[in-house]
This record gives structure tokens, sequence and C-alpha cells, in this order.
């Protein structure tokens, strides 16, 4: 990356430190993985990560990169980053059995997106009614190049703005 400036494709990569900041997704508090109501991520059997308590109705994209994957009920996206790095955000716990219900996109797969870019809207109130949780897992899928994960101390956090978690390469 040679003399490269701290800010590489709208997300910060330091090349001393060798890090990723991945921001918060929505507004709301961030809890741990262990946290999330669903053995699924708790477990952290996907990968691990971290998850946010949603105070808004809007989802941002993390990280900018490749949207590899945007699921067909409209819950779930995948981004994966120029490093190879890929992110899950999923919005709810056990929302696929809404089918799309109450959830809006605005990108679509094998689209480039900035990390910043409205990825959803979902109707929190609906999610709760359904008798779902709209808790969000932030998962960041086993990499090589991933040796730890640093959420970060802030339990308040605002989209687009907090970062949320430090992803430590090797």
């Amino acid at each position: 990356m040679g003399n490269q400036p701290a800010e590489y494709g709208e997300h910060e990569i330091s090349e001393s430190a060798h890090t990723m900041d991945v921001f918060s997704v929505t507004d709301g508090e961030v809890i741990t993985i262990e946290e999330v109501p669903d053995e699924l991520f708790s477990a952290k059997m996907i990968g691990d990560g971290f998850a946010i308590i949603p105070t808004s109705d809007s989802v941002y994209a993390p990280v900018s990169g490749k949207l590899i994957e945007v699921a067909d009920a409209k819950h779930a996206y995948y981004i994966e980053t120029e490093e190879g790095i890929k992110v899950l955000i999923h919005i709810g716990i056990d929302t696929l059995l809404l089918n799309g219900e109450g959830f809006k996109t605005f990108v679509q797969r094998n689209m480039t997106v900035e990390k910043g870019q409205k990825l959803a809207e979902f109707d929190k109130q609906l999610i709760e009614d359904r008798g779902f949780q709209p808790v969000i897992p932030v998962i960041i899928l086993d990499h090589p190049s991933v040796a730890s994960l640093e959420i970060r101390p802030d339990k308040a956090v605002k989209a687009n703005d907090s970062v949320a978690l430090t992803v430590h390469l090797v």
C-alpha cells in the first residue's frame, strides 16, 4: 500500500496498526455477540462480532465493499471488503420468517457500497408485534487475516458516526 493515506476506500485501514474499523449500522445500543438472543449468533457459529439494539429504523453499510448477497427477505446483507473480509448485517432475529414484510431495501446484489450508504429500512414495531426481536447482529466471518476483534467501549452509538468494532488484522 506504500504511502497511501489511512483513509482507504472509505473505511479506515491503518497500515502500521493493521486494523479495520467497522462502524455502527444504525443508532442504538451496542451489545456483545454473546448477548444476542439466538444461539446461532451468541455461540459464534457464523462468526464473531457485535450487535445493536436499534433505536432507528434505518440500516447503513458499516464498511465499504462489494455487496455479495442481499437476502430475498431483505433482512440480511453480506459485504466483502477490498481485503476480502466478509461482514454480515442481519436485521432482527428469525426475521427471515417475515418473507420481506416490514423491510425495504435500497441496494442490490453485486453493487459496490460505500461506508454509510443506506442499505435498508425496517418496521421495528411490526417486527416486535410479530414476536421477533429487532436486534441487529453484525458478524465478521472467519478469515485468515483476522487476528482479533475489539468491541469499542461506547454503548450508545450513532449510525455512520460511531466505530462499534475494530478488527485487528495479521
